[in-house]
């Protein structure tokens, strides 16, 4: 009779479980998912968006950065939404502020406190975080999951810099940011990152179906000139950082993680005013594993094509000075196996912290552990997107012309085959540069004069 009740517990437990707060479409798959499964499973998948710029925005900062999110609405912002639902079925859920802070005010102090004592127990140390900012964050991400409950959605994603005050014209709504909530939510393999990453998102989705729930790191592009290295400066290399990054990169089984301050609060007011010495904003720095297979990969839904690209995660820590400490709080390098054939290569010095956007394909990145370019290319196949493995190079390599695979063809812009191509010296572009990328020759980019298939 005990063993029928503590079964008939554990089953009540786990259901309550479940339908309260489902996990990412179903929580972590068995194991990697075919291209065929990943799109049923992402057919009526919502992806929540918690945000109040000014106008009806989506992806503004990955797209064209901070002068973008105060910016009228634009086609790309109207016609997105329908774009990601036509080509994966995901639907776009958003959230305001107002909505957000009343789930905050109603999360149960008890549960706040048990989630903020588990972070302090896991972590390896704390540095500058007291409990109270650890509180804080407890009390978000409850709130987040009450929203995820509420609208029945699978990942989500928060513009917290823009919400914390900066750039907004309403002054601040929140004084914590999301790193704490990322840690979380990604235990439980639901996507997430900061900053309404739609795209970076959409990429995480799928990427977890098709690992069998590895979770992807989502970061800025950062400049591997922007650190001083230990020895000799790393070749071939690109530095993707946030202050917020999963726990279990590889699905199953945690890495270390310590609890520190957030990049935000040493960059002061200007970026958000509820923060102080004493409110301290929160991140985490894990201890990400290296000399380990990593795919770097971007979905472009508007533009319906994804690039990828495979490397090998490095030892940050060990190649440049203060690396933890600079910049983002979350840092990891991939030696790329194909520097040449990539856009995100080569680096320059003058290019500054945070690089350049390239083009349509905004300024940030997700990387995942393991080789999985042929998942991702047998998905794009099987949903219709254009796979983007080479490019050709010229002057500046973040507005690069992308030389597609189709049917084991190169296709340089529209053309079936590789063409030779150069810039026009006039201010007008010639036809052969309509298909180059967007403001190229407005900005003056392209000082080389031809473009070769590799």
């Amino acid at each position: 009779m005990k063993r029928w009740l503590d079964a008939t517990w554990l089953t009540l437990v786990l259901c309550h479980t479940f339908l309260l707060y489902p996990a990412f479409a179903g929580g972590a798959s068995s194991g990697p998912l075919p291209a065929e499964e990943v799109r049923d499973k992402l057919k009526g998948a919502k992806l929540l968006t918690i945000q109040d710029y000014k106008y009806e925005k989506i992806n503004p900062l990955d797209q064209h950065g901070w002068g973008e999110v105060n910016a009228p609405v634009k086609d790309y912002d109207r016609n997105y939404p329908k774009r990601l639902k036509d080509y994966l079925g995901i639907e776009i859920v958003k959230v305001g502020p107002d909505e957000l802070l009343a789930e905050v005010a109603k999360v149960d102090e008890k549960k706040t406190q048990e989630v903020a004592s588990t972070w302090m127990s896991d972590a390896t140390d704390i540095k500058v975080v007291k409990r109270k900012d650890l509180v804080r964050n407890a009390k978000l991400y409850l709130a987040v999951k009450e929203l995820l409950r509420k609208y029945d959605a699978d990942a989500v994603t928060m513009a917290t810099w823009h919400l914390a005050g900066n750039r907004n014209p309403e002054g601040s709504k929140t004084n914590v940011m999301f790193p704490m909530a990322i840690l979380e939510l990604s235990k439980e393999h639901i996507p997430c990152c900061c900053e309404s990453l739609l795209d970076c998102m959409v990429t995480m989705m799928v990427g977890t179906h098709l690992t069998g729930g590895r979770m992807g790191f989502a970061g800025d592009v950062l400049n591997d000139w922007a650190f001083k290295p230990t020895g000799a400066r790393p070749e071939d290399v690109i530095v993707v950082g946030h202050c917020g990054a999963p726990i279990n990169p590889k699905g199953d089984g945690r890495i270390p993680y310590r609890i520190r301050d957030h990049v935000i609060h040493q960059w002061g007011k200007k970026w958000a005013k509820k923060f102080d010495e004493k409110s301290i904003s929160v991140a985490t720095t894990v201890q990400w594993p290296t000399d380990e297979p990593a795919t770097v990969v971007k979905f472009d839904v508007y533009r319906k094509k994804v690039s990828v690209f495979t490397g090998r995660v490095l030892d940050g820590n060990a190649l440049y000075e203060n690396f933890a400490d600079h910049l983002c709080r979350n840092k990891i390098v991939v030696k790329l196996d194909h520097p040449k054939r990539s856009y995100l290569l080569p680096s320059s010095k003058g290019d500054g912290a945070l690089r350049s956007w390239w083009g349509t394909w905004g300024c940030h990145q997700v990387v995942f552990y393991g080789d999985i370019k042929e998942r991702i290319k047998q998905f794009a196949e099987s949903a219709g997107f254009k796979v983007v493995e080479y490019v050709c190079h010229v002057a500046r390599p973040h507005q690069v012309l992308e030389q597609m695979f189709d049917h084991g063809r190169v296709l340089a812009g529209p053309s079936a085959r590789p063409r030779t191509c150069f810039l026009p010296s006039e201010s007008t572009p010639r036809a052969v540069s309509t298909w180059w990328p967007p403001n190229c020759w407005a900005s003056s980019c392209f000082a080389a004069k031809r473009c070769f298939a590799e």
